[in-house]
C-alpha cells in the first residue's frame, strides 16, 4: 500500500532530523498513560546512533518503561562497547532470526539483555493470541527478570 509506504519513510527519515529526541521525548509524554511503551510494530534500530537516541529518550523519561524487539545484535553490542549500559527503564530483547530457531542467548547474557522469539519451549509464553492480540494486563516483555518470551507464530 502506497499510504503505508509512505508513512513509514517519513517516520524513518525523521530518526536523522536533530529535533527527534526532543520530539518523540514530547510525545511519548503527551500520549502515553499507561506508563509502558513498545518502540516498532514494524521495522528495526537502524544504527548505533538510532539506538543512542533510543537510550537517551528512556532516560528522558523515566517514569515510562520502554520495550525495544530487535534482531540488531551488532548495533546493540556496539552500543554497549562504546556507552556501556542501557537504560534501567529500557527492557531490549533480542529476537531469534528464524522460527523455532535458538534465542540467542549467550550475547543477550553477555550483554545483560533478554531474548524473545517464535517458539513452542521456551521460557514465558506470551498470551496475546489468547487475549485478541493485546497485551492487556501482561507485561513480560518490558520485564527485565523474565529471560525469554516466546510468541505464537501469526
Amino acid at each position: 500500500m502506497p499510504n503505508v509506504r509512505n508513512a513509514l519513510q517519513k517516520r524513518f527519515d525523521s530518526i536523522d532530523k536533530p529535533e527527534w529526541v526532543e520530539a518523540m521525548t514530547i510525545a511519548i509524554a503527551g500520549k502515553e498513560k499507561s506508563g509502558f511503551f513498545r518502540w516498532h510494530d514494524s521495522g528495526d534500530i537502524q544504527s548505533v546512533i538510532h539506538l543512542r537516541k533510543i537510550c537517551q529518550i528512556a532516560i528522558n523519561l523515566p517514569n515510562i518503561t520502554f520495550w525495544l524487539p530487535t534482531r540488531e545484535y551488532s548495533i546493540v553490542s556496539t552500543y554497549v562497547k562504546l556507552y556501556g549500559a542501557i537504560p534501567s527503564n529500557l527492557t531490549i530483547r533480542l529476537s531469534s532470526l528464524m522460527i523455532n530457531g535458538n534465542a540467542p542467548s549467550a550475547i543477550a547474557k553477555t550483554l545483560g539483555l533478554t531474548t524473545s522469539g517464535v517458539s513452542k519451549d521456551q521460557t514465558f509464553n506470551c498470551p496475546a493470541s489468547n487475549q485478541d492480540n493485546k497485551c492487556l494486563t501482561c507485561r513480560a516483555c518490558w520485564n527485565k527478570s523474565v529471560q525469554n518470551v516466546s510468541y505464537k507464530l501469526h
